[in-house]
């Protein structure tokens, strides 16, 4: 699906196509590699050349029985390998005492710092800590604040609390240009995304991204970037394949001023 999208609050929709550079975004929940190994993963992300991806459900040295293939692996720093891309892990918390889980980014221009900021969460049964993790990157001189986040999935009230502090954090960057990616588990017609994160657009279309299946019911995966940045979307389409994970992969093609 291609489409052409002007996210902007303020002005006249007047845009300039010189001097601008294209950056090709993808986000992807990988399931913690459980449906396919490492090297698969890596391949399908390479498939369609993204500058920055960021992914989700991602673990370092984990022992998870439904993964076998993965044991004992740093998969950020694996799937760096395999894509010639900068990989990071992003730690939200570990699993029992034994591993890490979080965030991941994969850049293929040099990052000038990052940075994992933790979410907050009630301690209701079945919460989990959540973070979001954010690199700043310069891009042709232009300074770009790139973030992949996780939220939870069983409480409305933990994502409502998590997505004001992403707010919170990533108006206080200070790039001139921010994307923001994840898998929010917060489907569109719960319009929670929206009127939590008012002064952000989504680039991508209504198209349910989980499961991956064939029989997707949800949409649960963003890429937003704030309406006052004006930035320029010439292309988004998604790719769900089960054998790889139970997401679809989100790719938008973005004109940044």
């Amino acid at each position: 699906m291609k489409k052409t999208l002007f996210c902007l609050i303020f002005g006249l929709i007047t845009v300039r196509v010189f001097a601008q550079d294209t950056l090709r975004i993808m986000t992807i929940n990988i399931h913690t590699g459980s449906d396919t190994s490492l090297v698969a993963i890596a391949e399908f992300i390479n498939q369609y050349h993204p500058d920055l991806v960021a992914l989700q459900e991602v673990d370092m040295w984990p022992n998870r029985p439904g993964a076998p293939e993965q044991r004992q692996k740093n998969i950020s720093a694996e799937l760096s390998l395999h894509t010639n891309m900068i990989g990071y892990f992003g730690k939200a918390w570990n699993i029992s005492g034994k591993w890490m889980y979080g965030n991941g980014i994969l850049s293929k221009y040099s990052v000038n710092k990052l940075e994992t900021f933790l979410l907050p969460y009630n301690d209701k049964p079945g919460s989990e800590p959540r973070a979001l993790s954010v690199a700043s990157i310069t891009i042709n001189d232009k300074d770009i604040c790139f973030a992949s986040t996780h939220l939870c999935y069983k409480y409305p009230e933990n994502r409502i609390a998590q997505l004001k502090k992403i707010n919170s954090i990533m108006m206080h960057q200070k790039e001139k240009i921010k994307i923001l990616c994840g898998d929010f588990n917060s489907d569109s017609s719960e319009n929670l995304v929206f009127t939590t994160m008012k002064k952000w657009c989504d680039v991508l279309p209504e198209n349910k991204t989980f499961p991956s299946n064939g029989k997707a019911y949800a949409k649960y995966d963003y890429i937003m970037v704030p309406k006052r940045d004006m930035v320029v979307v010439t292309n988004t389409f998604f790719v769900c394949d089960e054998k790889i994970t139970d997401h679809c992969a989100c790719i938008a093609d973005i004109v940044i001023p």
